[in-house]
């Protein structure tokens, strides 16, 4: 007897558990509402209920209502029971169940409730939030889904396609729905409403619905770039681009500060680009773009790294911006950077490729931007620009570029050399030449008052030459360069300090510096300068007074005078490249004083003048005009041998005699011979007297020769022969008396 109480027992249980106890022996259908279970009056929502098996009558029954909806579905498993223009009366609890067509004796168990919410006009809808970032949660990560209303001690329920969230009562006016592991089955699209504990189908209108992405950590990160660079001038066109490495995905564009995605494409690759058209200043702010399977639509990869779109705002003139020192830095030196604006109280932002500066804020109109131990990935072209503080997407258009300048003392100066000489006449070639002391470099050709280098070349050897043809006034001014390697560019921006140190505009220099490297620039070479003849300023006249020649220290008067009034004056004298004397008299004239007249002082003179403010374009030169200094004799020679005054037979020297004045007849004399050699020399000061192949009859006695200076007195002469016996003899020679043999200079006039 026990035994077959035991089987019965175990049979109940089986069929309990098998869906045959009375009649029931499918498993029990799920049903869910689209789009949402809370709908408001007038919506539209429909009712799904999916069963496990094929060809069935399907079943819709309301708690309360005893006629239940009946759909049939021959060749399917889910029926669709729809429910159009919602009433109050739609409200409610709803199950489903199904049933075989053919055998209608076998049927399912009911499906857990569903509840239909029809909105409360009465109840404003609440806000819905994630408080996490907006761009998505990672897998595995926590999210909290915060809901709030206008009503206090409400009950709060969270709404998403296909899943039932346990609702939340709460005391005050918002109710927060959390998972401490994010999973792929919670992405998707939520809304949340909320509505009396005491009346649970009179409920607020749902949320504005908002989307939790869960972000999958394998996906590789996408690459965003922006084809505009620096400040975007508005009504431009700007094209976003974003690539991944998988295709069949949908790419999402983000920008900072908006709760949902920007924009989104289907593209055919793995790349998608995003125009935006006739750019605005709300257009402006940082993007960064993701994608996301298609079969997985919540599912995403991480964010890109961001770019930022800035839009000029026009009522911010651009600033201006300035170096202190304006002419470079020394490697380890300090340098500040200044930016000045018209409008008190922005924010000031330095650009430059490659590298974030944090911003200044100023009260006032400039900011400044310093560093104390400059390297050489400082050197660069710098900008500049600012913004209102609470806009910092709306900005000024950038300043005009500058370039910082990090000088190593490690590289020597470059020479220079100009083809031309005095003031040059409009229409003639001018060559500029620049020697270093390195190969494979690039010098840079700089001119005074320009901002940026003027040219640049790259030559084979150690030297550059930067043509000018056709000099025109444009071209007038002062020039430099910079000596370079090619791993070692050269090159110059802003001014050349004089002795003291301090900035000097009107001195332009060339520089060097490293093709491969940050800027890395040698020292300025000196300085050349080309001056333009301009044919409105026509050649000045110039005298002397007293006209005719003048004693030893006595005095003259240079006088130049012009055919414009209030001019610069400038006194050259042949043989000297540098002005005598300048100054800027009130009229047309200008006098020049020599007072306690020297042999230096005789020769022949000339006078420009130019505008005072306008330093490049002079007049022609005026006409020469001598200055005689009237004397008993001229001051004696130099007289001096070169390469050596020790030679090897065969070999070749140069005996060279200087005098003081141009125009004179140069006589060299040699000890024991009676015919001294003569050469006359117009337009110079130095008269040369090679002696090629040497031989034994060019030496004296001794094997070295004795050459005196004519004019010398009796006493002078002895000491100088003496000297020089005593330095032959230090040398190894004994030299032989030898009679005076001098080199003197006469008069060829």
């Amino acid at each position: 007897m026990a035994s077959a109480v035991t089987v019965l027992l175990l049979g109940c249980w089986l069929a309990g558990h098998s869906g045959v106890w009375g009649g029931r022996e499918f498993l029990k259908p799920t049903i869910w509402v689209s789009p949402s279970r809370v709908v408001a009056l007038g919506g539209n929502l429909t009712i799904h209920c999916e069963g496990r098996q094929r060809s069935m009558e399907f079943f819709l029954r309301k708690a309360g209502h005893p006629n239940p909806q009946v759909r049939t579905v021959p060749d399917g498993n889910v029926a669709e029971f729809p429910i159009t223009s919602v009433g109050r009366e739609d409200g409610g609890s709803y199950t489903c169940d199904y049933r075989s067509i053919a055998d209608q004796n076998r049927s399912s168990h009911p499906s857990d409730p569903v509840e239909i919410i029809v909105g409360e006009p009465s109840y404003p809808k609440p806000s819905i939030s994630l408080l996490s970032p907006s761009e998505g949660v990672s897998l595995g990560a926590a999210v909290t889904v915060q809901c709030r209303g206008q009503h206090q001690g409400m009950r709060f329920v969270l709404n998403k396609e296909g899943r039932n969230f346990r609702p939340v009562d709460s005391d005050g006016f918002q109710a927060e729905f959390s998972s401490s592991n994010v999973h792929r089955d919670l992405g998707g699209s939520y809304s949340c409403s909320y509505h009396s504990k005491s009346e649970p189908f009179n409920v607020s209108y749902p949320s504005d619905p908002v989307e939790l992405v869960v972000r999958d950590p394998g996906l590789p990160r996408p690459s965003i770039s922006l084809n505009s660079t620096g400040v975007t001038a508005p009504g431009a066109n700007v094209t976003i681009r974003c690539e991944g490495q998988r295709r069949d995905v949908r790419f999402f564009l983000h920008k900072a500060g908006d709760l949902n995605p920007q924009r989104h494409m289907d593209p055919a690759g793995a790349r998608a680009e995003f125009r935006i058209p006739s750019v605005g200043r709300q257009h402006g702010g940082s993007y960064s773009c993701s994608y996301r399977p298609r079969s997985e639509p919540f599912v995403s990869s991480l964010p890109s790294d961001t770019v930022q779109l800035v839009v000029a705002e026009p009522s911010y003139p651009k600033p201006s911006i300035s170096l202190s020192p304006s002419w470079g830095v020394s490697l380890g030196g300090t340098v500040a950077v200044r930016c000045r604006g018209q409008h008190q109280g922005m924010r000031f932002v330095l650009n430059k490729e490659g590298r974030h500066f944090p911003p200044v804020d100023s009260d006032g109109f400039e900011a400044e931007f310093s560093s104390s131990n400059v390297h050489r990935d400082l050197g660069g072209s710098y900008s500049c620009s600012y913004h209102s503080r609470s806009e910092p997407f709306t900005v000024s258009y950038p300043s005009d570029p500058m370039e910082l300048v990090v000088r190593d003392p490690g590289l020597p100066r470059p020479s220079i050399s100009l083809s031309l000489t005095s003031v040059t006449a409009s229409g003639a070639d001018a060559t500029i030449r620049c020697q270093g002391q390195h190969l494979d470099v690039r010098f840079f050709l700089h001119k005074a008052g320009d901002r940026n280098p003027q040219r640049h070349m790259d030559p084979a050897g150690a030297g550059a030459e930067f043509h000018i043809p056709s000099v025109g006034r444009q071209h007038g001014g002062s020039y430099l360069l910079p000596h370079p390697d090619r791993h070692r560019f050269y090159s110059h921006r802003g001014n050349r300090p004089d002795s003291a140190g301090n900035d000097d505009s009107s001195h332009p220099s060339g520089l060097r510096r490293a093709r491969s490297e940050p800027p890395n620039w040698s020292y300025p070479s000196d300085i050349v300068q080309i001056i333009v003849a301009e044919s409105y300023y026509p050649k000045p006249s110039i005298s002397l007074h007293p006209s005719g020649g003048v004693a030893l220290g006595g005095a003259v008067t240079v006088q130049c005078r012009g055919r414009h009034q209030n001019m610069r004056f400038l006194l050259y004298k042949d043989g000297n490249s540098n002005a005598l004397q300048d100054m800027e008299p009130a009229g047309d004239l200008a006098e020049f004083p020599i007072r306690h007249v020297s042999w230096r002082d005789a020769g022949t003179y000339s006078c420009y003048y130019h505008n005072k403010w306008y330093l490049v374009t002079w007049s022609y030169p005026s006409d020469p005009v001598e200055l005689v200094v009237a004397g008993r004799e001229y001051p004696k020679p130099t007289i001096w041998v070169s390469p050596s005054r020790v030679v090897a037979l065969g070999g070749s020297v140069t005996i060279r005699c200087e005098g003081w004045y141009p125009g004179v007849e140069f006589v060299l004399r040699k000890a024991g011979h009676p015919n001294p050699q003569v050469q006359t020399v117009p337009d110079g000061t130095v008269a040369e007297f090679p002696i090629p192949s040497v031989g034994r009859e060019d030496g004296g006695s001794s094997g070295a020769n004795l050459y005196g200076l004519e004019g010398l007195k009796p006493q002078e002469y002895s000491r100088l022969r003496a000297l020089l016996h005593q330095y032959l003899e230090l040398l190894g020679f004994s030299p032989a008396p030898a009679s005076e043999l001098p080199c003197l200079k006469e008069n060829s006039q």
